[in-house]
């Protein structure tokens, strides 16, 4: 899935060299993250769980996860206020997660894992094109040209009228739409209510809005298979935390390079336990789409500083 990650956290440019850093460093745990969960996604794939199980196990589960820490923190009396002053949107919200983990997930267990990850990076360069049509955003030439360059970058991975339609592949546009769609509703959700109500609501809403389809799609888990979920929730809630650290401390712009390491990360680990290649056009495609989400995220840090579009 692509990385969620601000959650309404992103510093305009101003932070420290040591700031900058350190949230470096955080990006760099929440890719590792993120590769953990996706070698674990296709495990279970392997093992004949189905991607909406999967989804609802790590967000019902995740909420386990969060609980000791956000009581941890009460009992420490940090400032982790925990409010739902615009329920309607955090319900929207969870739902859109939902869909977007499930089709996510879908995408990774069928799919080499470097191609999934890949055409999930379309995340922010659908944002930027919903902050246009839906938030009054002005985007300029320049990311216009980026956004179209993205979009090339899928065409090329994606082959239509060269390769039958795959499903997978859909899947993993989708699972970007939908996340980029989170993400404008994410924003102004974040400075209401704050980052870690959004985080409750995210899982609890997910989970119940999977209950159904997952329970019509019920697999047994084998006893060993259960480690697999441990590992994926935890890794999804490292992941998750790593990001919202990254982004509190150090500027986006300068984050955006950090955050395709998971690219790298992600085909090592594809070669390493699965023996996946990455064939020239994901290659290529992977370049242009990797530089263009790059470009934008620089050119947004930049215009937060100076103004414009």
């Amino acid at each position: 899935m692509p990385n969620f990650p601000d959650l309404g956290l992103r510093r305009a440019a101003g932070s420290s060299d040591g700031e900058n850093l350190t949230g470096a460093g955080w990006m760099i745990v929440s890719c590792l993250g993120a590769t953990a969960m996706s070698v674990m996604v296709r495990l279970l794939g392997d093992a004949q769980m189905e991607a909406v199980q999967m989804a609802f196990l790590r967000s019902a589960l995740g909420v386990v996860v969060l609980a000791p820490i956000f009581v941890r923190a009460a009992a420490r009396h940090e400032a982790m206020p925990v409010r739902f002053s615009r329920p309607w949107m955090h319900l929207v919200r969870g739902t859109l997660f939902a869909v977007a983990t499930t089709t996510g997930f879908y995408a990774l267990a069928h799919l080499p894992l470097a191609t999934a990850t890949t055409l999930f990076f379309l995340a922010p360069v659908f944002a930027t094109v919903f902050a246009a049509l839906f938030a009054g955003e002005r985007v300029g030439p320049r990311r216009w040209s980026a956004v179209g360059a993205a979009f090339l970058g899928a065409l090329v991975i994606l082959q239509p009228g060269v390769l039958p339609l795959d499903l997978a592949m859909v899947a993993a546009v989708a699972s970007a739409l939908m996340f980029a769609l989170a993400l404008l509703i994410t924003r102004p959700l974040s400075s209401a209510d704050g980052a870690t109500s959004i985080m409750l609501s995210s899982a609890v809403v997910a989970a119940a809005v999977l209950i159904v389809p997952t329970a019509l799609a019920w697999v047994p888990v084998p006893v060993w298979a259960w480690g697999l979920v441990a590992v994926l929730v935890l890794a999804s809630q490292l992941r998750m935390i790593a990001d919202v650290r990254a982004y509190s401390l150090a500027d986006a712009g300068f984050l955006a390079p950090f955050a395709f390491i998971r690219l790298l990360f992600v085909a090592a680990a594809g070669w390493l336990f699965f023996r996946e290649g990455i064939d020239a056009p994901t290659l290529l495609g992977a370049a242009i789409i990797v530089g263009s989400s790059v470009f934008i995220a620089w050119r947004e840090a930049r215009l937060k500083r100076t103004g414009g579009s």
